[in-house]
């Protein structure tokens, strides 16, 4: 059984109606809360669910993190039309089999559902891309310390170094030590060039960020 968790009918109907030309066989349950996602799981044997993340007030994080905390042998698939690298490196995090956009192509729906009735995992081509395009720059900012991190944060917000400090507790001497380490990790000329650097990998930045916070924490 194949449960639909959306809070937008519409969108509920066009993706049973995918799912039909899939599998005309399947039986297909509509939920349009968690709540009602859960009152499902509890009283039917649903297999896969296809998740969006955007609920009104509700995440459908929420919904995944509760099936994999009571360990329901569900497959959950993401279907979401967000793109945010934050948000599909979440979703992997909590284990989702498949995590596609919602204007992806029926044939890319329809092989993603193949691939996770298999038992495999499928995420959407052009995300994997976007983190191909990071590495190299993600490469570079595992470099950095966690202090110059949070220094390169502030960067990119235009911060002045007396600001830095006063936001890190630390000296405007220490931030601008920090800064020269920076520059010469990520081989760039001036904190122009540090602050336009942060700006376009921002997503990156704040990921290498909490990794190096949890890493300082464990």
């Amino acid at each position: 059984m194949v449960m639909i968790l959306d809070d937008h009918p519409l969108v509920r109907q066009g993706l049973e109606s995918v799912i039909k030309t899939h599998n005309p066989s399947f039986h297909i349950v509509h939920a349009g809360t968690i709540a009602e996602a859960m009152d499902h799981v509890a009283s039917k044997e649903i297999e896969i669910a296809f998740v969006d993340l955007n609920l009104g007030e509700e995440s459908g994080f929420d919904f995944a993190r509760q099936i994999r905390q009571e360990g329901r042998p569900i497959k959950i698939f993401i279907i979401t039309s967000s793109s945010k690298e934050e948000d599909f490196e979440r979703a992997k995090n909590l284990g989702v089999d498949a995590y596609l956009l919602k204007d992806a192509f029926i044939d890319e729906i329809m092989f993603g559902l193949k691939v996770v009735e298999r038992g495999g995992r499928f995420y959407s081509t052009e995300l994997l891309e976007k983190q191909f395009r990071y590495s190299k720059e993600e490469q570079l900012l595992e470099q950095l310390t966690l202090r110059e991190l949070e220094v390169l944060l502030e960067l990119s917000k235009g911060s002045s170094n007396a600001n830095i400090g006063l936001a890190l507790y630390i000296s405007e001497g220490t931030v601008k030590k920090h800064i020269s380490s920076i520059l010469a990790k990520l081989t760039l000329k001036n904190r122009m060039e540090a602050m336009l650097f942060a700006n376009r990998n921002n997503v990156v930045l704040e990921t290498v960020l909490m990794r190096s916070r949890d890493a300082q924490k464990a």
